[in-house]
């Protein structure tokens, strides 16, 4: 078995609301031409890396070959081939049938899972919160991309993540907090960030950079507001105090990838944090989704994500190295676990 993390987006959990296939009275040449026409100029505007590429030479090529697809979806394959051009290891498209991702992203052999790892998830392990050994609270956020869902489905989502943990925390002698990434693949990094505010506070969550590395967006939590900047994106509403110095660990596997790298990101420099486990998968480029004609949508690199240290890292190296040692069936038989216990006991 051989992965791309262009397989990944598969493991990812929906919420869609638009319906592909209102589709019009277009031949199918024209629909092509429409989608690629604004494709194009989407990417040329606001592609982190728009000023390397030749524009004129790939858009003739793409344009060119996609028009002699039979049908609409068949020519998104072309998407593929565009993004791997101009070196968009990051780049999707997700329309109601399928979703199409640049094949540059860094390999999954089957050699690097274990077989607890393999079957959480291909059976999608869904979110979970729970105590572990009476005073450890566990909170396990695999993938989840709310890819067309309202500002109160957005909320909502988050509300859900942050009720878990608080209910946790006000019922038990809870001594540090276990989030576990290694089934994040991606998503919605700012509901998870807002969800995590009981543990989080006020406080700086990550940095965007442009291209030249200068910071051009501050993300922040304040009173379990989410600000990009100065506007509001996402909210909970507290009904605790936050514990933003209770000890934290969080867990890094080989399929912890760009939202689930950007949670990490949020943590980096809180005090009483550790990460544990493994090398994440490596896209901490910050995406940004643009509806595309006939209800596509396009995840476009726009920035480098990073914590708030403005320093850039590709890919996350955790403190404590655990490799190769899942073990979702028996959580106290994990290493990640019982290393995450040992930080927080010794804090």
């Amino acid at each position: 078995m051989k992965l791309l993390f262009s397989s990944l987006a598969a493991g990812l959990f929906f919420i869609t609301t638009t319906a592909f296939g209102q589709v019009q009275q277009l031949s199918v040449k024209d629909s092509i031409k429409t989608f690629y026409a604004q494709l194009f100029e989407e990417l040329k505007g606001n592609y982190l890396h728009t000023k390397k590429v030749d524009w004129e030479g790939i858009e003739s090529y793409i344009m060119k070959e996609a028009a002699k697809s039979a049908t609409l979806e068949e020519s998104l394959e072309y998407s593929v081939k565009l993004f791997d051009t101009i070196q968009g290891d990051h780049l999707l498209l997700f329309s109601e049938k399928n979703w199409y991702a640049s094949t540059l992203g860094k390999p999954i052999t089957a050699e690097q899972f274990n077989q607890s790892l393999a079957d959480a998830y291909n059976n999608n392990k869904p979110f979970e919160a729970k105590v572990i050994e009476e005073h450890y609270g566990y909170v396990l956020i695999p993938g989840m991309l709310l890819k067309d869902a309202t500002r109160e489905e957005l909320d909502e989502a988050a509300q859900k993540i942050y009720d878990a943990i608080v209910e946790i925390d006000k019922s038990n002698h809870i001594k540090g907090w276990i989030i576990d990434l290694r089934l994040n693949i991606g998503g919605n990094s700012n509901v998870m960030l807002t969800g995590l505010y009981h543990l989080l506070g006020n406080s700086t969550t990550h940095l965007v950079l442009d291209v030249d590395k200068n910071v051009k967006t501050l993300t922040s939590l304040n009173e379990g507001i989410m600000y990009k900047n100065h506007k509001e994106t996402i909210a909970v509403k507290p009904n605790v105090k936050p514990r933003p110095v209770v000890p934290v660990a969080l867990i890094s596997g080989i399929l912890t990838n760009s939202a689930g790298e950007f949670v990490i990101l949020g943590f980096r420099g809180r005090k009483n944090t550790v990460v544990i486990g493994e090398e994440s998968h490596g896209s901490t480029t910050a995406n940004d989704l643009y509806d595309m004609p006939f209800g596509i949508k396009a995840a476009i690199t726009e920035s480098y994500g990073t914590d708030r240290s403005a320093k850039f890292t590709k890919t996350i190296i955790p403190d404590v190295e655990v490799v190769k040692e899942t073990n979702f069936e028996d959580l106290l038989k994990d290493k990640n676990i019982i290393e995450a216990m040992k930080f927080i006991d010794a804090q």
